[in-house]
């Protein structure tokens, strides 16, 4: 008596958040290349170690997805079938909320509608250059990629796309008016739900000005760093740190490496002349050229970085995480 009873829909909510959270976990034979408990769930391309990451990532992030899973509970609930009376078995999990890639989600090609937008303010200069990149299954290159040159086509953005099977790397200008339809469209792409979001276009000055053309195609990679992505996937990348959390580390590791006891080794995975405008104090910066050489650099340093912690960083992202996978698949680190 005088307990709080859990209502029907709070404990159907609470199983939808819990078989979404077992969905993400990382099979345990694959958690731990170099020892150590490591990354135990993966989401929208980032990497969890703690509980309370994944937990505040999915509140944060996939309410609605929940409350979707949680509505459909009740519904069957309510016409007499038996909802599972705890976490799903992984299997069961992946099937609600991870598509395996022989029924991974099939693309759209939907046009937005700009039949309530003036041609000026679809062309204006006065706009900006958006850069993205989405890593994902993609079951049919060749078709997202006629999606895509159609809706830039669409909207008058110039720029350069880049689609592969293991995703999209994209830069386009144009006005904001098409921008902002642009990342609309994008974010409602069934094949980049729960990947793609909001904060992963940066945004600069700029507009359709900015570019010669439009080029969109079909590559091996949508980062070229000359490695088959089957031979070294972007799913075995690294743990993904907020800039918070990077900023952290690194403090930690300039404080440590002060006093000569760091095991911290702060890579720089850009070319030498973006090094050479500006980098983080105490970095490692390899002389190369193009992205393409960094496997090289790698393979003739593997001692360097045998058993150590290593921070990456580049521009916006995209190489650290084909560079971290390249790094695991050849040293424990």
């Amino acid at each position: 008596a005088g307990r709080q009873r859990v209502t029907g829909a709070a404990c159907g909510a609470f199983q939808a958040f819990s078989q979404f959270v077992k969905a993400k976990e990382v099979p345990a034979a694959a958690r731990c290349p170099a020892g150590g408990e490591g990354v135990r769930w993966r989401c929208c391309r980032q990497a969890f170690e703690e509980l309370s990451g994944i937990h505040r990532h999915v509140a944060l992030h996939h309410a609605g997805d929940i409350g979707q899973q949680a509505g459909l509970t009740a519904k069957q609930a309510a016409a007499g079938v038996s909802p599972p009376s705890g976490p799903a078995p992984a299997g069961s999990a992946d099937r609600l909320t991870q598509p395996s890639s022989h029924d991974a989600p099939e693309i759209s090609c939907t046009l937005p509608d700009t039949s309530h937008v003036s041609q000026d303010d679809l062309t204006s200069k006065a706009g900006e250059v958006l850069l993205y990149y989405c890593y994902c299954e993609v079951k049919d290159p060749e078709k997202l990629c006629a999606w895509q040159k159609a809706l830039c086509q669409h909207l008058h953005l110039t720029g350069k796309v880049r689609v592969a099977s293991e995703g999209i790397n994209g830069t386009v200008g144009g006005s904001k008016v098409a921008t902002s339809l642009y990342i609309e469209v994008m974010l409602s792409q069934p094949l980049f739900k729960d990947i793609l979001c909001q904060e992963d276009f940066k945004s600069s000055a700029g507009g359709a000005h900015c570019f010669p053309d439009l080029r969109v195609g079909v590559f091996k990679e949508i980062v070229p760093m000359g490695i088959d992505p089957k031979i070294v996937s972007y799913k075995e990348t690294g743990t993904h740190l907020s800039p918070q959390e990077f900023h952290r580390e690194v403090e930690q590791y300039l404080s440590q490496a002060s006093q000569g006891q760091s095991n911290t080794i702060l890579l720089d995975c850009r070319n030498f002349y973006e090094s050479k405008i500006g980098h983080f104090q105490g970095c490692l910066a390899p002389d190369i050229r193009k992205f393409s050489y960094f496997p090289s650099y790698v393979d003739e340093n593997l001692e360097l970085f045998k058993n150590k912690r290593v921070l990456m960083y580049c521009t916006g992202g995209i190489r650290c995480e084909r560079g971290s996978a390249y790094l695991r698949s050849k040293v424990r680190c």
